[in-house]
């Protein structure tokens, strides 16, 4: 899951032209520590995600939606 996350907040991130610094500011964590989140090395997405959906201004079921939408058949 951690992966799926990642790839969808690079990907909201790059549609919305910010940098990974712009992020990181916004949650008050280091640069390297929002790249570990978007390269899903880290789960700490987990304590930002609701501040990450306020940001983006989408539900939280929407960042979920895209994640089963990438999700592979099983």
């Amino acid at each position: 899951m951690n992966q799926a996350i990642g790839k969808t907040l690079k990907a909201l991130r790059k549609k919305n032209g910010l940098s990974q610094e712009v992020l990181a500011e916004y949650l008050n964590i280091s640069q390297s520590a929002y790249s570990r989140i978007e390269n899903g090395e880290s789960n700490s997405w987990t304590f930002h995600f609701e501040k990450l959906c306020n940001f983006y201004e989408i539900k939280p079921a929407t960042m979920f939606k895209k994640i089963t939408k990438n999700s592979p058949k099983v």
